[in-house]
């Protein structure tokens, strides 16, 4: 069946939305009251510029925080029989305008968990919502066919719908996605004043670490202020357990550990705080789901030194197909000054072993 949607926003998502609706039947529209971001999403294949004739099916606000507002009461007005989504990253407060607006039984929230550190259409991705989850909040008062309608947009773009309170949402959205801009922030804002030395040693921990710190600052603060009933609390804990890390480190310099003659009582209580933590950390991250929602899988890395040049890629994944791998994981890390790199391949370990053996016998250096 064909659809049709007004995509209000040519950002990010936006643009994404329409590049990914191009791969089907819906007929998309797509407007910015920056026109040049609405023409480089229409060059881009992102649809129609400007606004639908007549209603479309959904109209989806792709705008900051600050503009939503403005932007749900702009599309009650100009469509006065479609349903209204949004993609926004915080879904009790688009509700309250939805009500204020008197128009709750036409809106239907969502809010797909994906994104990149860089903004705007240029940097719009036709997969951009392949295999994730696309969260919809239903109000309650909105009637099933405009939820499965919206549902229905989700996995037309490539998502997996969930349908989730709003509450729970922001509640769920402050701890895994809120939370880590935080602390990616917290940490690169450290690398502000660090010697030139700690940047030439830095690694692919540090980039993976701090790899969101790149994103629009003024967006991320509308987004963090829009959720603070949800996230404060946890910024205070991870603040807390920070500070107890910090004592106890504090502690193990004036206690001289690692020195000889340290008391072991005192050595042992700071291992012991430090250790608590990390362990904690270590049982979080075993909760991440592993592929389309499955438990967590543990994999075995195989690191491949690879040439720094043209279709190195390209023939060292042909190895891998040879071997019969299934990769479930990259991560490729640059050697500063030096013409090679690491990949590193994550396998499931009873391929491994074969791997290594066909990796060595194509002439790759792997350990």
């Amino acid at each position: 069946m064909n659809h049709s949607i007004q995509v209000v926003g040519a950002g990010l998502l936006g643009t994404s939305v329409g590049l990914a609706l191009s791969r089907t039947q819906w007929s998309v529209w797509i407007a910015d009251a920056d026109r040049g971001a609405e023409r480089l999403a229409v060059e881009l294949g992102a649809g129609t510029a400007g606004w639908s004739p007549v209603d479309p099916d959904v109209v989806l606000l792709c705008v900051p925080p600050s503009a939503m507002a403005g932007a749900m009461e702009q599309a009650f007005r100009l469509y006065p029989s479609s349903t209204i989504s949004d993609v926004a990253s915080v879904k009790t407060e688009p509700q309250r305008h939805a009500q204020r607006l008197g128009h709750s039984e036409r809106f239907v929230g969502g809010h797909p968990m994906a994104g990149r550190e860089r903004s705007g259409a240029v940097a719009a991705q036709a997969d951009l919502f392949d295999a994730r989850p696309w969260a919809i909040c239903p109000n309650g008062v909105a009637g099933p066919d405009r939820v499965a309608l919206v549902e229905q947009l989700a996995r037309d773009c490539g998502a997996d719908p969930l349908i989730v309170d709003a509450h729970r949402h922001d509640a769920a959205v402050a701890r895994v996605s809120h939370l880590p801009q935080v602390a990616a922030s917290a940490v690169a804002g450290q690398l502000k004043s660090a010697e030139s030395v700690a940047m030439e040693l830095a690694g692919q921990g540090l980039r993976d670490t701090v790899r969101i710190a790149a994103s629009d600052p003024l967006l991320w603060t509308e987004i963090l202020t829009a959720n603070a009933a949800a996230l404060a609390p946890l910024v205070g804990r991870l603040a807390d357990e920070l500070a107890a890390v910090a004592r106890a480190l504090t502690q193990a310099v004036g206690d001289g550990q690692g020195v000889i003659g340290t008391p072991v009582l005192e050595s042992r209580d700071v291992d012991k705080t430090i250790q608590s933590f990390l362990d904690k950390g270590l049982e979080g991250f075993t909760r991440i789901p592993g592929k389309h929602g499955a438990p967590a899988t543990t994999y075995t890395v195989v690191p491949v030194v690879i040439p720094d040049e043209p279709g190195a890629l390209a023939r060292l994944f042909a190895t891998v197909a040879k071997a019969g791998s299934s990769v479930e994981d990259i991560a490729l890390e640059h050697s500063p000054g030096h013409p090679v790199g690491i990949i590193e391949l994550s396998v499931r370990p009873a391929e491994a072993a074969v791997l290594v053996q066909a990796l060595h016998d194509d002439g790759w250096s792997s350990h």
